[in-house]
């Protein structure tokens, strides 16, 4: 299977096997440098730049405590290649990814203290083929008018479960530091065995207040065909206002001969509880070169057709692309092609 949303997946897996690790001391430098140059059409304009595509930079570590249990800590930031602009300001090293501290046992996992990705984004930002880079789900999955879920919660409770003979699980509770309804809150249950990878993810964005909260529930599943050859399949639904109430859909395919990938995936946003003509479809097609195990060249076009009364558009974040001509004005369509090279990195002690 194609190597997407690597860091964010290598982060969560690594910290999972802290636990098994409780009597020695160790350290991780981990990152990606990843930029792309994106032809991106945004129904009223044509741009053409160089930009970051989710470049980071990290550390994790743990000390034995004795009896199988574990101090362990993650935090890393956002890193800005293009233009120092990546972690959404001027700088070359800043905002926060990920970070937290707690503790690890070898039958209960981790429980920690932080920041960190919610559920609905750690169950499967791994199988998105377009992952960390402006070709991302998020165009359409997750995606609402007034609300995200391809974000994380802070200020929160975490556990990551753990891997009982194929069953694990994240549960999180973010508290906003408001006294007004507004926490959040989310919970994964996973299941994997050979080929076979499911997951059921529910999250709750809290609005405060009289607003009612953005909900969102999602299936998902992929299937190793061949050693070559994945497809993965999702539905959500999300609900909220009427504008915020809608299902939707992704299908994606990878098959890889030798070190060529060769990706396909396909999304559907169905109309919201706001009226006719109020969704959208996205699809990409795309083709990846492993020049070493850690180092990629990548190459797609990408497209989202908006309904008369929609406004999908590909997603400009510190996570996906420092692209900053995605705004789609109701009822235009945008696209995109890209170039790009990806370079990941660790060093352990």
């Amino acid at each position: 299977m194609t190597k997407t949303k690597t860091i964010l997946s290598l982060a969560v897996c690594k910290a999972l096997a802290f636990s098994m690790a409780a009597q020695a001391d160790s350290m991780t430098l981990y990152g990606t440098a990843a930029l792309a140059v994106e032809t991106l059409d945004n129904g009223s304009t044509t741009t053409t730049e160089v930009s970051n595509n989710h470049s980071a930079f990290g550390i994790k570590g743990s000390r034995g405590l004795g009896n199988g249990l574990s101090a362990v800590y993650l935090f890393d930031m956002f890193v800005g290649l293009d233009a120092g602009g990546g972690a959404g300001d001027d700088s070359l090293l800043g905002g926060g990814r990920d970070g937290w501290v707690g503790l690890s046992g070898e039958s209960w996992g981790i429980v920690a203290l932080g920041f960190q990705g919610r559920p609905w984004k750690t169950s499967s930002n791994h199988l998105d083929l377009f992952g960390n880079t402006i070709a991302d789900y998020s165009a359409i999955m997750g995606n609402t008018p007034n609300g995200y879920f391809d974000g994380g919660i802070g200020n929160s409770l975490i556990w990551f479960g753990p891997n009982l003979d194929g069953l694990s699980w994240h549960l999180q509770y973010g508290a906003d530091e408001k006294d007004d309804g507004s926490n959040d809150w989310g919970a994964q249950v996973n299941y994997s065995r050979g080929p076979l990878y499911v997951t059921l993810s529910h999250d709750v964005d809290g609005q405060g207040g009289s607003a009612d909260d953005l909900t969102a529930t999602k299936l998902a599943a992929s299937y190793q065909v061949t050693p070559a050859t994945t497809v993965i399949g999702m539905a959500e639904a999300l609900s909220g206002d009427d504008a915020d109430t809608r299902n939707a859909y992704y299908l994606g395919a990878s098959h890889r001969v030798a070190n060529t990938t060769f990706k396909l995936a396909y999304a559907k946003a169905d109309d919201s509880d706001a009226g006719a003509d109020t969704g959208a479809s996205y699809y990409a097609l795309g083709v990846s070169q492993r020049l070493a195990s850690d180092v990629e060249l990548y190459a797609f076009y990408a497209a989202v057709d908006n309904s008369a009364n929609a406004s999908y558009g590909f997603v400009s974040a510190p996570h996906t692309s420092s692209n900053g001509n995605t705004a789609v004005a109701t009822g235009d369509d945008s696209s995109v092609f890209a170039v790009g090279v990806r370079y990941d990195f660790s060093w352990e002690k």
